[in-house]
């Protein structure tokens, strides 16, 4: 995994302004590799992974399998009445929040020559869960079943002078909900209760190329195209096509100074945008590195977005596009044992996509027509002595709304203005323990600033030991104080105190 900080929109796809995470897949060593990890938990948690990788003809293959599932029957705490002061809580039993889901993942590469690559990448997942609802409207029929499937294919050839590829791939999701209506759920197989069928799916082809422009410089394009579609029983069918062009420039200067320019360009049927950036970072000594970057960024909603039903989540036809412009700035300072990252961004947008609670049980995604999001980042990474590592991480974040009215200058919703993270960890060839402390500041719930979420601290450990060989068996507590009375964003319970047994093994 790379994870991948600043202005990012023009290189990764519109609406990246923050930054991106990288993926990468794991490659065969030269003999067979493989792991297995089973746990189980409160709650009738489970879980079962096996994954494997070997020499497979001129490349290498790797397949993953792995089975999840919950009772998800656990204790929880509510008011009946959470805009009276003082109002005393409840105590309830959460339900219909089952679910299970299996899935695989298979990976194959093959040389072509030294510098020539064809791999092929697939995904598919099943799933069947409950669909409870919030604490404030509960389901007790309401049920989703999804299908999932990705395919991938990609040519790729590097040398010293540049690299190229082409890549196609494609996606089909299926959605089946029972038991689900507009208001409140329903008996599934009655006539007035019929089932919601719906599917989407794309197909992209991309090429890209880099190429190096002297020693200091390597300049790379992209441009792909693509169809999204879907269709339900009650939306009718929808698609869209999809073009972009992209190019971006590293250039690296004397003194430590690099420089990145790149830009985006967007189609998205009569919808297009341009995402322009410019990032530089200043390698100013050993210890002391800055960076800096500016971007616009233009984000059509997507079309699951626009028309689909998932879960606890309904559809917006009426969205536009989101853009925004960005500046951010940071540094990372090395002493040592201790590595220390800060930053600062400011962000203004318009047409702004946030997701708020509908009235009774769902979610839904809107446009906000003006919004400023600024913020800083504090982060510390310090090896300790007898093998501790200590984390800590603090954000601060001011959302405003500026769309003129009875609304503005208030704070949007579901954006904590503080979070504070800290974890401390030790680990060698036979034990390896943790404790970790999150904490979120209490948030507005609504756009007017009537109805916040309470501030949530949590408190997680867990420690493992090598019993034998590879094998490994970790004991981990989640929510140590056992807070019944947690929800998340959108008043869906949290459970409390849980307890999981790990065992995993790698070869």
């Amino acid at each position: 995994m790379v994870v991948n900080r600043g202005v990012l929109g023009a290189q990764f796809g519109a609406g990246a302004l923050g930054g991106a995470l990288e993926l990468l897949p794991r490659r065969a060593r030269e003999m067979a590799t493989g792991g297995v990890l089973l746990s189980t938990g409160s709650f009738g948690t489970f879980r079962a992974a096996l994954d494997g990788a070997a020499p497979a003809g001129a490349g290498s293959a790797v397949i993953g399998v792995q089975l999840d599932g919950t009772a998800g029957d656990f204790d929880y705490a509510r008011q009946a009445t959470p805009g009276l002061p003082d109002a005393p809580y409840y105590d309830y039993t959460r339900q219909n929040a089952d679910a299970k889901r299996a899935s695989v993942l298979a990976r194959l590469a093959q040389s072509l020559t030294p510098a020539t690559e064809l791999d092929f990448l697939t995904q598919a997942s099943i799933g069947d869960r409950g669909l409870p609802g919030p604490s404030s409207a509960i389901t007790l029929h309401s049920r989703e079943l999804d299908q999932s499937i990705l395919a991938g294919l990609r040519l790729r050839t590097a040398n010293d002078d540049g690299a190229w590829a082409l890549k196609a791939w494609t996606r089909f999701d299926r959605v089946e909900l029972q038991g689900v209506q507009p208001f409140g759920d329903c008996i599934d197989g009655t006539p007035d209760c019929p089932r919601i069928d719906q599917r989407a799916s794309d197909v992209r082809a991309e090429a890209e190329g880099r190429v190096a422009m002297g020693e200091a410089q390597w300049v790379s394009a992209t441009v792909s195209a693509g169809q999204e579609r879907v269709h339900g029983t009650n939306i009718g069918a929808y698609q869209r096509n999809l073009v972009s062009l992209a190019g971006r420039g590293d250039l690296t200067l004397p003194g430590g100074f690099a420089l990145h320019p790149a830009v985006r360009l967007d189609k998205v049927e009569s919808d297009a945008g341009a995402s322009p950036a410019l990032t530089a970072s200043w390698r100013a000594t050993q210890v002391l590195e800055l960076r800096t970057g500016w971007g616009l960024s233009f984000r059509p909603p997507t079309l699951n977005e626009l028309y689909l039903q998932s879960g606890g989540i309904a559809p917006n036809p009426d969205l536009r596009p989101e853009r925004a412009w960005s500046l951010d700035a940071g540094a990372t300072l090395r002493l040592g044992d201790t590595t220390i990252n800060g930053g600062l961004f400011w962000s203004q947008y318009r047409d702004l996509i946030v997701y708020e609670l509908f009235p009774p049980a769902k979610v839904k995604p809107f446009n906000v027509g003006s919004a400023r999001i600024a913020g800083a980042e504090l982060q510390a990474l310090v090896k300790l002595p007898f093998r501790l590592f200590a984390q800590a991480s603090y954000s601060w974040l001011n959302a405003v709304n500026l769309r003129p009215g009875d609304q503005q200058d208030n704070q949007l919703p579901y954006r904590p203005p503080h979070r504070l993270f800290a974890r401390v960890a030790r680990r060698d060839d036979r034990f390896d323990t943790w404790a970790e402390a999150s904490f979120t500041s209490a948030m507005p719930r609504n756009f007017f600033g009537s109805a916040y979420v309470p501030a949530q601290l949590v408190l997680n450990a867990g420690a493992g030991i090598r019993v034998a060989g590879p094998l490994w068996i970790h004991l981990e507590v989640r929510n140590l104080l056992d807070d019944q009375t947690l929800e998340d964003l959108f008043q869906y319970p949290l459970p409390g105190r849980s307890i999981a047994l790990i065992a995993r093994a790698r070869l």
